[in-house]
């Protein structure tokens, strides 16, 4: 039958494109830079398979709706981080539509994609309640399966880059301490000042989001290399994965911590830099307070879900303390007005800190290079 062969066509790319990905991380040390060698390789790793026995198209697993047909070559590479990823684009194989635009997907060993579906479901659960209080706060749930142990395929989300790269590109590694880039960046792509300003709206949105989701599940303290903006203004987290499996340290408070990522750079793009309000950041504010209550409404569920999502991820964060951490999050016991002013605060906490934060984390990461180059050299 059809969805027979569909289904063999689709077990049978993943398998070739997986052994790809495995071959392609074991030629390249746990180092974060890629050689010109290895990618070659894997252009040639390519070229044989769709020479001979790729088939010429597939329903893309996490979008059975999607149909992919043969690799773009030119465009697929292997990014620098350390497990070593391939970004791999293919031709759209739906002949109703008729632009160009390729489907690109991330392929991945390395980390338990199973703790990013987990994640990404419960966002789309928060989008679901939110919905029921007339809330749309953009967020990006990308598609993500694991097709294996350590390994499985992410949605490439389109016109995308991380906060990190935005800041670096313009200032070096530096970048951490410039409030103006982003909106720079932002303006450069929507050089129309109606497009610009939706740009905003979407990303006051996308950011309440991001910030309420992230802290009620306990994931909010994070560098702003796993935070992605697209050209239109809506900002997502990404990489899962290895958040839960730092929770120890996270439920620990270790150091100088911060509730969610909400940086000088992103205040700026709302108008509010220092501690000036402005309208924009007064919708920010608005927005996180009814996302944060309509939630609190939901606490049950979401209590089930957490203690789901830590029992699946790690079998040593089970105990009471972890579940009471969602329980204070949500102020389980607290009336709407003090839930209000808990979240309130809870942004001031970031407009103190600032820059601190990030910068720490950008300390962490070049060290952490540092340390990773050493161990692989």
């Amino acid at each position: 039958s059809a969805m027979l062969q569909d289904f063999t066509q689709q077990v049978h790319v993943i398998e070739m494109l997986q052994k790809v990905t495995i071959d392609i991380k074991s030629l390249s040390a746990e180092k974060y830079d890629v050689s010109s060698q290895v990618i070659s390789q894997l252009k040639q790793k390519l070229e044989s398979l769709q020479n001979s026995n790729l088939p010429e198209s597939f329903r893309v697993p996490y979008d059975p709706g999607l149909k992919a047909g043969t690799l773009v070559i030119e465009k697929c590479k292997v990014m620098a981080s350390k497990k070593k990823p391939l970004w791999l684009e293919f031709k759209c194989a739906d002949p109703t539509v008729l632009s160009n635009e390729t489907i690109g997907i991330i392929f991945k060993h390395g980390d338990d994609l199973r703790q990013d579906m987990l994640i990404l479901q419960i966002l789309r659960i928060m989008e679901s309640i939110w919905e029921t209080e007339s809330l749309d706060l953009c967020l990006l749930p990308y598609g993500c399966i694991s097709t294996g142990d350590k390994i499985g395929m992410i949605e490439i989300v389109k016109d995308a880059t991380t906060i990190a790269q935005i800041q670096q590109s313009t200032v070096g590694n530096t970048g951490a301490f410039k409030d103006e880039v982003l909106n720079h960046w932002l303006k450069e792509k929507c050089p129309i000042e109606e497009k610009f300003q939706a740009a905003v709206e979407r990303f006051v949105y996308s950011c309440a989001g991001y910030c309420v989701a992230t802290f009620v599940l306990g994931i909010g303290d994070r560098h702003n290399d796993n935070i992605m903006i697209s050209e239109t203004g809506n900002l997502f987290h990404i990489d899962f994965g290895h958040i839960l499996g730092n929770y120890k340290s996270f439920l620990g408070i270790n150091k100088e911590r911060v509730p969610f990522v909400l940086t000088p750079d992103f205040l700026f793009v709302m108008g509010s830099s220092g501690k000036k309000t402005s309208p924009h950041f007064q919708k920010f504010q608005d927005v996180c307070v009814r996302a944060y209550l309509a939630l609190r409404h939901h606490t049950n569920l979401l209590i089930i879900l957490f203690s789901m999502m830590l029992m699946t991820g790690m079998p040593q964060l089970t105990s009471k303390e972890d579940i009471e951490y969602i329980r204070d999050a949500l102020t389980v016991g607290k009336s709407e007005e003090d839930a209000k002013k808990y979240f309130l605060d809870q942004i001031e906490v970031c407009r103190d800190k600032g820059w601190t934060v990030q910068f720490n984390w950008f300390l962490h990461l070049v060290l952490g290079i540092k340390q990773g180059e050493k161990h692989s050299a």
